[in-house]
């Protein structure tokens, strides 16, 4: 029960803790000032909303570790490490030594932060790199080591203007294949790109499939392990591609190599016309992936991109030999247009 007691000249108020120890802080007046703010704190604890005094002490640096290493365990690999990124490089530098307190009392710090990361990234950087600071302080909050997350009145991004998309015609797609086709990739792109127009696939939902995932009698392919990149190496349910020639035998629920959510995993149909090419594309050769490189090897994102996505559909430059124009008229470069799930 709170209560005062007389400290010297002046009053204590000590309160019950939820641990059942007794609190108490030195420094009041009178009595009633005292016992009133005991009385105060432990309302707070009947309502779960009592922040210790010491626990706003606690300095980022030493909490941000903490919880990485608490949640590391459910995250793939790559969401590790872009975590591990932004930490060396960017929360850890401004943060590290500070008081999980002196971050919710600062606001303004946090406001001229932002405006620091805006003059050197670009804002989609800013904001990868401010989610993941606002995550720990939620975390932080949660924990009760804060009364709330200072980051939710936050402006991060401009607004100031919406992306350009720019959507491809039927025509335009096969054209895009085709191109692919002429490029070196044979069937092998063409089927991609037109799969990747007509599905509504991710890139390493395509890439990642293998014949056992298909279904000939509805003519769709299954989503379960997509190929995924790490530090310059793919992936297949936690498996590198050597590991992975044939079907995996155990059974109960995957977790690594995952889908990013339960909805991803799902049946997807190929309309018939791709279909049949999709087959063709199977029967023609006995690797591992069904779609990709003309050698056998799995398709990297970043490479395709540059070496054969990008050319495809931005053409060449009109003084280089073979130029050809974009596919997507009406803009004179399609380089900073999002095309599909690859551009």
């Amino acid at each position: 029960m709170a209560y005062g007691q007389l400290d010297g000249q002046r009053w204590r108020a000590r309160y019950k803790r939820p641990d059942g120890t007794v609190g108490s802080l030195s420094g009041f007046d009178s009595k009633k000032a005292a016992k009133e703010w005991a009385g105060d704190q432990e309302a707070l604890i009947r309502r779960n909303l009592w922040i210790g005094p010491l626990a706003g002490a606690t300095l980022f640096g030493g909490f941000a570790e903490a919880h990485l290493d608490a949640i590391r365990g459910r995250l793939e690999p790559n969401t590790v490490a872009k975590m591990r990124s932004f930490l060396d490089n960017h929360l850890l530098p401004q943060w590290e030594s500070w008081p999980l307190a002196g971050i919710f009392n600062g606001y303004l710090e946090i406001e001229k932060w932002v405006s620091e990361l805006h003059e050197d990234y670009a804002e989609s950087t800013v904001a990868s790199i401010f989610a993941t600071f606002s995550g720990l302080m939620k975390a932080a909050a949660n924990a009760r080591l804060i009364p709330a997350s200072p980051c939710s009145s936050v402006r991060v991004t401009s607004g100031a203007y919406d992306t350009e998309y720019l959507v491809a015609s039927p025509v335009q797609i096969l054209r895009g294949a085709m191109r692919l086709y002429k490029c070196g990739l044979g069937l092998h792109g063409f089927v991609l790109c037109l799969m990747d127009a007509y599905t509504g696939a991710r890139w390493g939902e395509l890439v990642g499939q293998q014949r056992h995932e298909y279904d000939s009698a509805v003519r769709a392919i299954a989503i379960r392990e997509p190929l995924k990149e790490f530090s310059g190496r793919v992936f297949k349910g936690g498996k590198a591609p050597a590991e992975i020639a044939a079907p995996s035998r155990r059974r109960g629920k995957q977790r690594k190599g995952r889908t990013k959510t339960p909805a991803g995993t799902r049946l997807v149909e190929i309309p018939p016309s791709i279909a049949v090419f999709y087959e063709e594309l199977m029967d023609s050769h006995s690797h591992p992936f069904i779609l990709c490189s003309p050698e056998g090897n799995p398709w990297r994102r970043s490479n395709f991109r540059y070496r054969y996505w990008r050319p495809a559909w931005d053409g060449a430059a009109e003084d280089k030999p073979g130029s050809v124009p974009p596919i997507l008229e009406g803009s004179p470069s399609t380089k900073g247009a999002t095309l599909t799930r690859h551009g």
